[in-house]
């Protein structure tokens, strides 16, 4: 019998499943899901250095940001995408209190516009949206990576 025919196999060969999709691709939110959890160990790092490790607030939205990041990184269909976005802002707040006081603007901006995100990614009003948060997360994030003091 051909290879190709129809008939059922009888070598008792199997086929190579297909590797399971990563649903931080293919899930609702996959680009900006993505640079979240891309930006995650920089986020944990940061609340984890010694001048900030020891702050209840700081702790307290660092155990918020990794739950809600580990229900994403975890492929969790139920976990939303804007819980993540806001611990983000949040986090960064609670840094920012702390150590960077010239940085209030900013991170009170980035917590607003974390606020109107709606957590989906699926039009271009979205996806523009999500991109100018995680810019400035971004931007933000590595201006508090310096030493207090040191940055603008």
């Amino acid at each position: 019998m051909p290879a190709d025919s129809l008939a059922p196999d009888t070598t008792n060969a199997r086929a190579v499943p297909m590797p399971a999709t990563d649903s931080a691709t293919t899930a609702p939110g996959s680009e900006a899901r993505a640079a979240l959890l891309q930006l995650s160990p920089q986020l944990t790092q940061l609340a984890d250095r010694a001048d900030l490790r020891d702050d209840a607030t700081v702790r307290e939205q660092r155990d918020n940001f990794t739950s809600a990041t580990a229900r994403l990184a975890d492929g969790d269909p139920r976990a939303g995408l804007r819980p993540g976005l806001v611990a983000a802002a949040n986090l960064l707040l609670a840094v920012q209190q702390k150590a960077y006081p010239n940085l209030d603007t900013s991170a009170n901006d980035l917590v607003r516009q974390a606020g109107r995100l709606l957590g989906r990614d699926a039009t271009p009003a979205e996806q523009t949206q999500n991109r100018a948060y995680l810019a400035q997360l971004a931007s933000l994030l590595q201006a508090v990576s310096e030493p207090a003091g040191k940055q603008l």
